[in-house]
């Protein structure tokens, strides 16, 4: 029996990175697709998604710790004020207190002294409406103090949110290294404080911005708020999930088993294939558990990081790091290769059978057919090419002679 006839060649990074575009990109596309066109819609129908997401947009947009904005008729982006905010909320552009750059210190400490003082008490507060025109109504928990559960009914318990609270727990303003002191000769406290060293204004923003951030965190952490975020986000784990295993189901799973050498439509296109790393055709189970561990990687890091678009940034970098990963070995294989013992080839300079056997099989018929070609031409060391035509050199001479015996007869 002849050298083995199998060799493959891993295919090159640059191959690997279109297949890994193209199959990415429709993963993408058919993962929006079944995502709002069949997931969200089911969603409105069986858990109410759209209004628990709007009120949960209206408990922000009241709380005063995201700063909202709206385009007026010139496109000019303006802060819209927590009473102007009805309607579609889709409309405005929002964006967290402590992710908001401005540099008056006033602007953060209003916002923050409003969402203690009078979101947390009901005291004093214009809320917005939704998108029927009705006066916004909070489910009750709203009404009552999460800290201790006490109804306040629009009054201030004693040592609750009062404005002493509000300098000592949140400003500092008894700490000889607070930013901020109180300037009794001002009409209202808001006005009363003002910066201690206007040279210190850049810490103080960054003072103002980590207590605004305090303040979302308890925001978030409250039991009334806490508790509708958690339905939020359980719904969407059932919008994105499903669509996301279905999506990676059918273009990373079902077709490489339904293709040759498991083959996505990325793979076929660029002439990459996966093959087992002894040279042979790839089992099912081999292509199964390759795929089923690239999914788990992505899902993980979908799930840990996030639900929706925001965590299509971490499955990038999922991808990104398995990447870098395969160009270590000299092979290329990534992680997946090794625990399923494949290896991603070059199908134009690679030769592979299904098995041994095949391999065996095909060498033989290469033997039979060889020793047919010698007893047809025997002396190979004569053989030349006339055309298409394989034959020796004294049939040649000939050939050559009777073509100009022909020429002279015409003549």
């Amino acid at each position: 029996m002849s050298d083995k006839i199998s060799k493959f060649e891993s295919a090159g990074m640059a191959k690997r990175l279109w297949a890994n575009l193209m199959d990415g990109a429709l993963f993408v596309f058919a993962y929006f697709i079944i995502a709002m066109w069949i997931f969200t819609p089911l969603a409105n129908v069986f858990f109410d998604y759209n209004s628990k997401n709007e009120l949960g947009n209206q408990y922000k947009f009241a709380s005063h710790l995201t700063v909202n904005q709206k385009r007026n008729d010139d496109g000019v982006l303006e802060i819209v004020e927590v009473k102007d905010s009805t309607g579609d909320y889709k409309q405005y552009i929002s964006v967290n207190l402590y992710n908001y750059e401005k540099d008056s210190p006033s602007f953060y400490i209003n916002s923050i002294y409003y969402y203690y003082h009078n979101y947390k008490t009901n005291t004093d507060i214009e809320l917005p409406k939704n998108s029927e025109e009705k006066t916004f109504e909070p489910i009750a928990d709203h009404y009552t103090s999460p800290e201790y559960n006490v109804e306040i009914n629009g009054e201030l318990p004693v040592n609750l949110y009062t404005n002493d609270w509000f300098g000592k727990e949140i400003l500092n303003i008894n700490d000889e290294s607070s930013y901020f002191k109180i300037d009794e000769t001002k009409p209202t406290y808001l006005e009363s404080i003002i910066l201690k060293d206007e040279n210190k204004l850049d810490d103080a923003l960054k003072f103002l911005r980590n207590a605004a951030y305090d303040a979302m965190s308890d925001l978030y952490h409250s039991h009334y708020f806490e508790s509708l975020n958690n339905e939020i986000q359980a719904i969407q784990l059932f919008i994105f999930m499903p669509p996301f295993a279905i999506s990676f189901g059918i273009f990373f799973l079902l077709i490489p088993l339904l293709m040759k050498d498991g083959q996505t439509l990325g793979k076929k296109v660029t002439h990459v294939a996966v093959i087992s790393f002894d040279g042979y055709a790839a089992k099912k189970r081999q292509i199964i558990l390759r795929e089923l561990l690239l999914f788990f990687a992505l899902f993980a890091g979908a799930f840990v990081f996030g639900i929706g678009i925001t965590s299509f940034a971490i499955l990038g970098l999922v991808v990104v790091i398995l990447f870098g990963i395969t160009l270590i070995p000299k092979n290329k294989r990534a992680p997946h290769d090794y625990a399923a013992y494949t290896i991603v080839i070059d199908t134009i300079h690679s030769t592979w059978f299904k098995n041994k056997e095949d391999e065996e099989r095909h060498q033989r018929q290469l033997e039979d057919n060889m020793s047919k070609y010698r007893k047809v031409i025997p002396n190979q060391e004569n053989i030349i090419q006339i055309g298409d035509q394989i034959v020796d050199k004294e049939f040649k001479k000939k050939f050559l002679e009777e073509q100009e015996k022909e020429k002279s007869q015409n003549k």
